[in-house]
């Protein structure tokens, strides 16, 4: 039997085409269909109607269009299920069995909420990577924060992996899911969800809850919920190869996907099975093939990043630093801060006098030509789903996603270190020996007599760089069975077993350790002033690894009860309940000079740490039909009404329950009116709360007015101390979210628009307390004064011995510290703390508003369409008790506008679509001049890029050929090779939340069908 999946009609590009000129999105009240808008007909699920279903195929199209087109090949069957919804029946495509996101009622809609689906022809048409990148064309994403390719393997996300960041809320308040159920996360020093969890050639579609969903799902739906929903209908074999250059380098992602069907086994029923695996290749961009992406940025009116106070980038000969005895910035270097600088010639270097110095010309480098912006990639993803009738009443799934990356990343992290050079050589023990050091240069002004000298040091003269090689192997594997009970009632079971395990920060045998360093040079084994590049030998005693490896695990078991409880006018109750144990893990294996082993174990050693947490949790639904069509009342189509409760006990932080309520009002055919209200909340990961996952201390010299604060560095100067980190003490973010919205269906045309408004408290931050600092905001600190404490040691006060420091710098000191510490503690004047805290609260609303427009003119369907999401404020407070300050369209927080359009013309089998992308203008507060003096915030002009596909596909079937169907496209994004609009900072010249620096870029896809 020929099976229907697998057949190309010249209509076949139907729902390619029209779903393809949809902006990269639908939306829709959740109550109503969410398909694409001319995409396959498919089954209505009635909300009056729950007990029986109505024969699939007997619902109109999401349009409302009579002969609406076919889908694509391979994809027609996918659509049974297609209410924007997850199908728990692939099989079957029964509506009675079918679940949406967004309730855990099967056989009726969520009710309240904003729903968007992104479809599968949609995802093609764009010509994007990834499914990450996918949901990153919805206009609701602000791509804000490090979990983003691109630029950020030195921050939390070293690893180059992806999240969704819904409103620009938080990456870790935005819910992931496959298939409806959850995945382990990643990440070390901060967990998140790895957004591209499968293949683009396993996805049916995309759809995205806008709204807090913690009643239903738990922890992190604060923002809304992702849910990936894989082909499980496909039968027949389907091909692919996909060629790019959007990440800047060159990548290409073979793929292939392989489903069946099968009727009666043995007497047992009907099943199916999908299991799709994808490939891809990416070539590593250096940043020095992008001007926007160089650290000079003066020739953008900007400053020389390659400087900063103390930090500097340099290849070859080094600099010394002084700092200025009067404690004036220097006149002739602005971004050298309060120092002046002395550069060296090259060559060896020794035996020189200040004569020899070139002062205030520092030697320095561009990083650009050692740092990756994205690096290599090697990614393999597989996604698997059985499903298996036995009898009757009972049925099997499996569901499984597995992950492998690799990402190689070259950067000149710890390439550069700022080193002492005493007159004297110290001996092993570091005590100051009578022997001259011959490298030492007497006489430079600024220098008291026998004072060290202060060295910018370089090891790009011996290494090329300090490499990040990191690694991620994930998998989630999902299997339950559910079962038919008594009077039409279900019970469903599951177990998610998942496990990761990563090498997050790894530096393989290219990592400076700066104490190894700076005993040799102690020593007299290394000249820091020699340009010239130093022996294996001498590489060898200062060279290691440098390695944070972590692994998370998830241990989730559901069991859930749903079905009718009793019959009103306007059609049944029902009802769901059930209860949840997951279980998490995380350990971390942390230090410098390790072996780059990587195993899924829990080390217990004194450098380790495991640490595991428990939940419990009970929820409930009810489901209130209140008024149905068949009542005939004036004004009122139907009303519908749905009420959540979750409740979830946490080993570690705690207790919360999270109620939400909506309501749906169908006014008549054309008018409908939606709303929900409810909590939700976000538990510390456990890196949030592990100590072992990152905490550190460190030091630097400034200048305050603080009078509590005795001056120890000299005149106008602070010794200060820094701790960061992670916080045992952190408690649950929680969140309010209420909306409203409708729908408006006028034949061809429909509009549909949603305001919703969110209040975010005890969110987890980094305090901003050393910036705080810094610009001497004594005594409020903008807020953070609390994180700033005086210290006073004693006289007394011995380095080695913590019961003679001041109590308040010893209790932090004392505790279990992975990276660094103060190696003169006695000298801290003040304690700057900068761990993770629950300080900050949100106050954000806006609006999300569509029209679209769908007509076929005899051979020639036309498509029109667009979606805005308007964030009309974003009101941040610091602290509790602190004034709310509007912190909307600034550099690292949600813009007020962004966009996405679109207009698609299909004729036959010919397809041409253009997308219109927008990003709003915003404020730069971060703006350097171009001697890098902080600036009044400057506008960041908006941002307009225009994406266009072609594309082709035919029929097979009847050709001697074993192909089906053959479908080719070409994607053109940034046609007009606009570039990204200056924003110019010490990250470079443009916003990569907002903004990319590749240009025009060109996607080419084949795709066979057998």
């Amino acid at each position: 039997m020929k099976v229907h999946q697998t057949r190309f009609a010249y209509e076949s590009l139907g729902a390619l085409a029209v779903a393809l000129a949809m902006p990269g999105m639908a939306v829709a009240q959740a109550g109503a269909s969410t398909s694409q808008a001319g995409t396959l007909p498919t089954p209505k699920v009635d909300p009056t109607q729950t007990d029986s279903a109505r024969a699939p195929g007997a619902g109109a199209s999401a349009a409302g269009t009579p002969n609406a087109p076919t889908a694509i090949a391979g994809d027609a069957g996918d659509n049974l299920d297609q209410q924007g919804s997850l199908s728990n029946d692939a099989r079957t495509g029964d509506p009675a069995d079918i679940v949406v996101t967004g309730t855990n009622i099967s056989g009726v809609k969520a009710v309240g909420s904003e729903a968007v689906t992104l479809s599968r022809e949609t995802i093609i048409a764009s010509g994007v990577a990834s499914v990450a990148d996918a949901v990153n064309t919805l206009p609701q994403v602000r791509n804000l924060g490090d979990f983003r390719e691109g630029g950020t393997q030195g921050s939390y996300n070293s690893q180059q992996g992806s999240a969704i960041n819904l409103r620009g809320l938080g990456a870790q308040a935005t819910l992931t899911l496959v298939d409806g159920h959850r995945v382990v996360g990643t990440g070390a020093a901060s967990n998140f969800t790895e957004a591209n969890q499968v293949p683009i050639a396993a996805i049916a579609r995309i759809e995205v809850i806008a709204d807090g969903a913690s009643a239903i799902y738990g922890s992190d739906a604060v923002a809304g919920v992702v849910n990936f929903v894989l082909r499980k209908d496909f039968d027949g074999v389907e091909a692919s190869t996909r060629v790019t250059n959007q990440s800047g380098g060159f990548q290409i992602q073979p793929s292939i996907t392989i489903g069946k069907k099968w009727g009666d086994v043995g007497g047992l029923g009907g099943g199916n099975f999908l299991v799709s695996y994808e490939y891809s290749h990416r070539d590593p961009f250096l940043r020095a093939k992008n001007r926007f992406l160089l650290n000079d940025l003066r020739p953008f009116g900007g400053p020389d990043n390659r400087l900063n106070g103390t930090t500097a980038t340099l290849a070859g000969p080094a600099n010394i630093y002084v700092q200025n005895a009067d404690g004036s910035q220097n006149p002739v270097l602005p971004r050298a801060g309060f120092f002046t600088y002395y550069g060296l010639p090259a060559g060896a270097n020794v035996g020189l006098t200040p004569a020899n110095l070139l002062r205030n010309q520092p030697n320095l480098a561009d990083n650009a030509f050692f740092n990756d912006y994205t690096g290599r990639l090697d990614r393999h993803q597989v996604s698997l789903f059985a499903n298996q009738e036995f009898g009757p009443s009972v049925e099997a799934f499996l569901q499984g996603t597995y992950s492998n990356r690799h990402t190689f990343s070259r950067s000149p992290a710890s390439t550069v270190q700022n080193v002492t050079l005493s007159p004297f050589l110290l001996n092993q023990a570091g005590a100051v020996t009578a022997t001259r050091n011959p490298y030492y240069i007497a006489g430079i002004p600024g220098v008291a007599a026998g004072a060290p000298l202060n060295v910018q040091y370089s090891a790009l003269k011996d290494i090329p760089s300090s490499n990040f090689d990191n690694r991620s192997e994930t998998y989630s594997v999902t299997g339950g069975a559910r079962i038919r009970l008594p009077w039409s009632w279900r019970a469903e079971g599951y177990y998610t077993y998942g496990r990761d395990k990563a090498c997050n920060y790894c530096q393989v045998g290219s990592n400076i350790n700066p104490n190894a360093l700076q005993y040799q040079i102690n020593l007299g084994n290394i000249n820091p002033l020699s340009s010239i590049a130093l022996t294996s030998t001498q590489l060898g005693t200062i060279i290691g690894d440098n390695l944070q490896r972590s692994g998370n695990g998830l241990d989730d078991a559901v069991v859930k009860f749903d079905g009718p409880l009793f019959s009103l006018p306007a059609g049944s109750v029902r009802a769901a309940f059930g209860g949840e144990r997951n279980k998490q893990y995380n350990y971390n294996i942390n230090g410098a000079n390790r072996n780059a082993l990587n195993d899924f174990i829990f080390d217990t050693t004194a450098e380790n740490s495991q640490l595991s947490r428990t939940i419990w949790s009970g929820f409930g639904e009810i489901y209130l039909p209140i008024i149905g069509e068949d009542m005939n009342i004036p004004l009122i189509k139907s009303l519908t009404w749905d009420a959540a409760a979750r409740y979830d006990h946490y080993s570690d932080v705690g207790s919360t329950t999270n109620p939400k309520i909506g309501g749906t009002w169908v006014v008549n055919d054309i008018l409908s009116l939606r709303g929900s209200w409810g909590t939700s909340f976000r538990a510390p990961s456990l890196p949030d709360v592990n100590l072992f996952s990152y905490s550190a201390v460190g030091g630097f010299a400034n200048s305050n007015n603080d009078p509590r604060i005795v001056n120890g560095a000299g005149p106008g100067f602070t010794n200060v101390g820094v701790v960061v980190g992670s916080n045992p003490q952190l408690q649950p973010e929680k969140a309010t979210n209420w909306s409203v919205g409708g729908n408006l269906n006028l034949g061809d045309f429909k509009a549909e628009a949603t305001y919703y408004n969110i209040r975010y408290t005890d969110r987890i931050q980094q305090p901003n307390s050393i910036a705080a600092f810094q610009a001497g905001g004594y005594p409020g600190y903008n807020g953070y004064s609390q994180f700033i404490i005086p210290v006073r040691n004693p006289a007394g006060c011995v380095n080695t011995d913590l019961s003679t420091l001041d109590p308040v710098l010893r209790s932090y000191l004392s505790r279990t510290l992975l990276y660094g510490t103060l190696p003169n503690p006695c000298a801290v004047n003040v304690l700057i703390d900068g761990r993770n805290a629950n300080l900050a609260a949100t106050k954000q609303d806006g609006l999300d508003a569509s029209l679209s427009y769908l007509h076929k003119f005899g051979d020639i369907t036309v498509n029109a369409s667009t979606a805005v999401s308007w964030t009309i404020s974003n009101k941040e407070q610091v602290v509790a008790n602190s004034p709310f300050v509007d912190r909307l369209g600034f550099y690292n927080s949600p813009t007020e506008w962004r966009g996405r359009g679109s207009l698609g013309l299909l004729y036959r089998g010919v397809s041409a679509n253009a997308f219109v992308n927008y990003i709003g203008s915003y404020l730069n507060d971060l703006a350097l001049g171009p001697i890098g003096q902080s600036l009044t915030p400057q506008k960041v002009d908006a941002w307009t890029t225009v994406d266009m596909t072609l594309g082709y596909a035919i029929n097979l079937d009847d050709s001697p050929t074993p192909f089906k169907g053959l479908r080719g496209s070409v994607t053109i994004q940034n046609l007009f090779d606009r570039d990204p609009p200056l924003a110019i900072s010490s990250n470079g010249a443009f916003n990569g939340a907002y903004s990319n620096p590749f240009g025009r870029t060109a996607t080419v896809q084949l795709t066979v069908n057998f």
